[in-house]
């Protein structure tokens, strides 16, 4: 993982598929559901995607 990753922007990116879930369409959380969650925020933390100045129009 690039030691200029963004922790704040790996946990929004952990936690909104979640947040979403559980807010908008009821639906239970099945623990399959958290581990794709975080498995997708850390590779994407590991390419150098949640890096400051990528994304919100950066």
């Amino acid at each position: 993982m690039p030691a200029d990753t963004d922790p704040a922007t790996v946990t929004r990116t952990l936690i909104a598929p979640i947040h979403f879930q559980l807010t908008v369409t009821a639906d239970p959380l099945e623990p399959a559901a958290v581990d794709q969650a975080a498995q997708i925020a850390l590779a994407a933390a590991h390419a150098g995607v949640l890096r400051p100045g990528r994304g919100r129009g950066n």
